[in-house]
Order: structure tokens, then C-alpha cells, then sequence
């Protein structure tokens, strides 16, 4: 009898400490959890900040930009081709910053994160791969072929500076890219960490 009380006292024992060792887990996980959805909603409003400056610098494109064309009596046709490429691609960035703007990072749904970020980012990868060679070059070309077009000292200067500008805002825009790719791949990263967690 004072056997079964001594075994009995152990067990009760030994599962006070297994549901004392469950909190102390679920306490853990719960905060493990809640610091890295802080740290994704960190790089999430860094993401942001990045978009939003290429938003700022695509206004200043928008309205900039085709002035400039018509003053110093470019086609036409160049303008508004150009003044619709630059709404497009403004919008586009506005679209897509938008998107990651409405996720809730603190307690959203991780598929939909998930998704949200990863559309992100596969927009700012095929940008470079397909948007960039199939609008730019051309558009390039073209800017080029009525620099030409312009009578005298004001062409050629006008073509330097387009192929400085052009190599300056390249290699601006592709930093803006990977950045906003490395903080997407690093946001999709704590997702799986914490969709392993569950």
C-alpha cells in the first residue's frame, strides 16, 4: 500500500513537471514567434521605405521627364510613348507597394504573407529579366536616334549626358532591385522558420 502511495506521489510528480516543462515550451515558442514576426515587419517597413523612394523618384520621372522631351522638340510619338512607359512602371511600383503595405506582419495569416511577399519579389526578379531588355534598350535606342535628330552642339551633349544618366540610374535601379530582393528573401526565410515552428 505505502508502495502504491510512493509510486502514485511520483507519477502525480512527474507530471507536474511535464505540464511545467509544456508552459515553459509554449512561453517560448509564443515569444520565439513573436520576435520574428517583429524582425519580418522590420524588414517589411525597411522593404516599404525602399519602395516608397522609387515611388518618389518615379513622380519626379512622370512629370519630369516628358517636359524635357517637349522642349527640346522631341517627336511626338517619343514623348508619349515615354510618358506612358513611366505611368506604367509608376504604377506598377505603386501596386505592388500597396500590396505589401495592407499585410499584417504582427498576426496575419502566414500563407497570405507568404504570398504577398513572394509576388513581391518575383515582380522586382522578372524586372530585370524581361521588363528591362524588352522596354529600356529600345526606348533607348529611340532616345538615342532623336538626340541625333537634335541640329548641333546641344544633340551631342544631350546624348553624353543620356548614356551618363542612363549608366547612373541602371546601376541605381538594379541596387534598388536586389535590395528589395534580399529583404524579401530574407523576409520569406523567417516564414518558413516559423512555419516550421507550428
Amino acid at each position: 500500500m505505502e508502495n502504491n502511495t510512493l509510486i502514485s506521489h511520483e507519477l502525480e510528480e512527474m507530471r507536474s513537471q511535464i505540464n511545467l516543462l509544456k508552459e515553459q515550451l509554449d512561453k517560448q515558442t509564443i515569444v520565439n514567434d513573436r520576435h520574428i514576426r517583429h524582425s519580418m515587419k522590420v524588414k517589411a517597413t525597411d522593404l516599404n521605405r525602399i519602395i516608397r523612394r522609387t515611388i518618389f523618384g518615379g513622380i519626379f520621372a512622370v512629370l519630369y521627364c516628358p517636359m524635357i522631351f517637349i522642349r527640346m522638340d522631341f517627336s511626338p510619338a517619343f514623348v508619349i510613348v515615354t510618358a506612358v512607359m513611366l505611368a506604367a512602371c509608376f504604377a506598377i511600383t505603386v501596386y505592388q507597394y500597396r500590396c505589401v503595405k495592407k499585410v499584417d506582419f504582427s498576426q496575419g495569416n502566414l500563407v497570405e504573407i507568404a504570398e504577398s511577399v513572394g509576388k513581391l519579389r518575383k515582380h522586382y526578379a522578372q524586372w530585370t529579366k524581361i521588363a528591362a531588355p524588352l522596354i529600356i534598350i529600345p526606348w533607348f535606342g529611340w532616345l538615342m536616334y532623336e538626340s541625333y535628330n537634335i541640329n548641333g552642339q546641344t544633340g551631342v551633349a544631350f546624348s553624353i549626358g543620356a548614356v551618363v544618366g542612363g549608366i547612373i540610374g541602371g546601376i541605381i535601379g538594379l541596387n534598388i532591385n536586389r535590395k528589395v530582393i534580399s529583404k524579401a528573401d530574407e523576409i520569406l526565410s523567417q516564414l518558413e522558420e516559423l512555419q516550421k515552428g507550428e
